[in-house]
């Protein structure tokens, strides 16, 4: 019974620590630059999504798993009780499953439709960021008022949310001119591209997580194929 329940564990920490890994190495790239780097929201969330799928997909599966009885047989090694309970509850498996990605994908959906007008901005500071926003948006001529968060020009345009220690800021459109949204993004880009920025501290925190994470990557799964050799 201890063999399965290891197997199990080692083959979850290599399926779900694989994106993560390449996510947080991702990551250091970005925070490593010596210029700002703007991504679009809906590709910024598909990262962080990629990333965690492991753990999105592999951990709702386990959830799944141990409200069946399948998966006691496997670990106690009687496969073919295994074998009978799968014959007898493939329906019930099947809709499980299916519901499951049903929920999980349309939340994905709305996550992604609900990102699709904003901004992410790695490795600048909010305090930089915001001279550079006052300035594109005279260039528009729509002199910008702040009320906390919340950005003003007449209307509501657009929420800025600052990540201060990380160097990050996400803008959020909450007007409905997607025209100026287009066009603020494009003059956004463009001055982005020519500022300089320091050394972002969180780049080091994002190296050790990448790194520690494939270290127990890689240990999982030398134990996942010596596993396998014993049970062969």
């Amino acid at each position: 019974m201890v063999l399965p329940f290891i197997l199990v564990v080692c083959f979850a920490g290599v399926l779900c620590l694989i994106p993560l890994t390449m996510y947080l190495l991702w990551l250091v790239q970005i925070t490593r630059r010596e210029r700002p780097t703007p991504v679009a929201g809906t590709w910024d969330f598909a990262g962080v999504a990629l990333g965690l799928s492991g753990f999105i997909f592999f951990g709702g599966a386990m959830v799944l798993s141990l409200l069946q009885s399948n998966v006691r047989f496997w670990m106690r090694g009687n496969f073919e009780q295994l074998r009978a309970v799968w014959i007898q509850e493939k329906v019930t498996w099947s809709l499980l499953v299916f519901f499951y990605l049903v929920f999980v994908l349309g939340g994905l959906a709305l996550a992604l439709l609900s990102r699709r007008r904003s901004l992410v901005v790695y490795n600048i500071e909010p305090a930089a960021f915001e001279v550079l926003l006052t300035e594109v948006f005279e260039q528009l001529g729509r002199p910008l008022e702040r009320r906390g968060n919340l950005w003003l020009s007449g209307v509501p345009l657009f929420e800025l949310d600052a990540f201060e220690s990380g160097h990050t800021v996400t803008l959020r459109w909450v007007s409905s001119d997607q025209r100026l949204f287009e066009d603020a993004t494009r003059l956004l880009r463009g001055a982005l591209a020519t500022q300089l920025t320091d050394e972002n501290p969180v780049a080091r925190w994002l190296m050790s997580a990448a790194v520690g994470s494939g270290t127990i990557v890689v240990s999982c799964f030398g134990l996942l194929l010596y596993g396998l050799s014993l049970i062969r």
